[in-house]
């Protein structure tokens, strides 16, 4: 009896260790899987990190002081997790606490390596100025039993007098399609006229002198048909001033065409604003000029135009002829249309603007009602109210002050919140193919470092030029007389003493 308890025991003790056996070889295999895993994830924590580094350094946004403490954080962190990852006799706990941390971490590298190309993608396509392009119409009547472009093969079309070498460089790239004559007539209200007489079968015009027609001539539009584009491309000269952004006061100016799409498409300048920028005293001030003031075009003679009519000649002709008006060097300039508009203030959430009166806006496609006093505007609402101007007795004046709020209310919501980190992505990519900015990218990382180091609250002044109106006709609009604004020479003249004070600090 004795032996059997004994052999019992021993049977017994012999399956418990076994089993200890067993449960220590599973522990010793989990240990080992461990210290591999969080070995390789070592070395992938290590890569994450070296390229989140890589592309701060390349992107060089941040200040020298602010890039030592980041480095720094993310060296005492790494020298933390890197061992506890990599060497295989740290304890269990303390590397799954390692691994979660750089799970946290790596996280944030990836999510910050994503903005950051977002924002290398964003200055590389913004700053790309490229040629701009000009489109031209072959136009018939929407009666005719012209469809495609090969039925007016060996055709006659009207087109208008002008030595301008686009509309030599648009006959040309025509000619290539197809056999067509031209029979040059001296001015629009003719030229018009005798396609809806019939007197020409098509006729060739510029898409900014088609816009003209459309305007001018009751339902035109409606009568005729774009039967094919020609869209050609146009170089300039750049005529930027540059300077040391940080230490020299410049002027950027703003030009916001009358198009949605190609920011690259010439067209009217609607939106004309000098941004004038001191970054020592940090005050910017913005200065409107209607888009029907008269100026003066550089490469055309002098000839008098609207400056709205500059854009059709392209960016440089615009910066021209105010350089002309005002004697003031225009640095740098922005171009945006409407869809840089709609897009960018829906991407920031909105802005508040202050209207000054009850109104209804007037010949858009959807109808918008603001009230006096603060409006919330989401970006077709912005896009609106900067462009009202039939609803005021001052009608462009009072657009230009809207258009100056709505300008002021943007900068505003993006120097002064959490706007840009909370949607840095979606903002950037909102705009970057509505946007030309002929600034170089690293200027606009020295603002960057500048305004990150400093954090400075700018100082927004704003002023408008006005003058009287008359019925005129000018060098864009042929022999049909348009609303021009003849600029007051006083006021121009002190609309341009304060952007000089402005940039020697004695305004403040």
């Amino acid at each position: 009896m004795w032996n059997k308890r004994n052999k019992t025991d021993n049977a017994e003790r012999s399956a418990t260790a076994e089993i200890g056996a067993e449960a220590g070889q599973k522990e010793s295999r989990g240990r080992t899987y461990l210290n591999r895993f969080s070995k390789v994830w070592s070395v992938l924590y290590i890569l994450m990190l070296a390229g989140f580094v890589g592309m701060i350094l390349h992107l060089d946004m941040l200040p020298a002081n602010l890039l030592y403490k980041v480095l720094a954080v993310l060296g005492v962190l790494s020298l933390l997790i890197f061992p506890m990852l990599y060497f295989k006799n740290i304890h269990r706990s303390r590397k799954i606490v390692a691994i979660v941390l750089s799970v946290v971490l790596m996280g944030g590298y990836a999510y910050g390596m994503v903005n950051l190309n977002d924002t290398s993608s964003f200055f590389r396509e913004v700053t790309d100025v490229g040629n701009q392009t000009e489109d031209f119409y072959l136009i018939v009547k929407k009666s005719s039993s012209y469809e495609k472009l090969k039925d007016l093969d060996g055709k006659t079309a009207g087109t208008y007098f002008t030595t301008e070498s686009n509309y030599s460089s648009a006959k040309s790239k025509l000619a290539g399609n197809i056999n067509i004559t031209y029979k040059i007539i001296k001015t629009l209200s003719k030229l018009d006229d005798g396609l809806l007489k019939g007197d020409y079968e098509s006729v060739f015009v510029s898409a900014a002198q088609y816009k003209t027609m459309c305007e001018k001539v009751s339902k035109f539009k409606s009568k005729t048909r774009i039967i094919y584009t020609i869209r050609i491309d146009v170089s300039q000269k750049d005529l930027s001033k540059k300077v040391d952004v940080t230490q020299n006061s410049f002027n950027i100016y703003v030009s916001g065409l009358d198009t949605s799409g190609n920011i690259r498409e010439m067209s009217r300048s609607d939106v004309n604003m000098i941004v004038t920028v001191n970054p020592k005293t940090h005050v910017v001030l913005l200065t409107s000029i209607p888009r029907d003031y008269e100026i003066q075009l550089p490469s055309y003679n002098n000839a008098t135009d609207k400056l709205t009519h500059t854009g059709i000649y392209g960016i440089q002709e615009t910066i021209g002829a105010v350089e002309k008006l005002t004697g003031i060097d225009m640095n740098y300039y922005v171009k945006v249309n409407y869809s840089t508009v709609r897009r960018f203030v829906d991407a920031i959430g909105g802005i508040d603007v202050y209207s000054d009166y009850d109104f209804t806006t007037h010949g858009m496609a959807v109808q918008y009602t603001f009230r006096k006093g603060k409006n919330h505007l989401d970006g077709k609402k912005a896009l609106a109210f900067a462009r009202e101007r039939k609803s005021f007795e001052d009608g462009d004046v009072q657009r230009n002050r809207d258009q100056a709020k709505v300008m002021s209310a943007i900068i505003s919501k993006c120097t002064s919140s959490t706007t840009i980190l909370a949607r840095y992505s979606t903002i950037l990519n909102s705009c970057k193919q509505y946007m030309e900015i002929n600034m170089e990218a690293a200027q606009i990382k020295q603002l960057v470092k500048m305004q990150v180091n400093g954090g400075y609250k700018w100082k927004i002044r704003k002023q408008n030029v006005e003058g009287n109106s008359v019925l005129e006709t000018c060098y864009s609009s042929g022999d049909y007389q348009v609303y021009v604004m003849k600029p007051d020479d006083d006021d121009v003249t002190n609309a341009t003493d304060k952007i000089i004070g402005v940039m020697d600090g004695t305004v403040r």
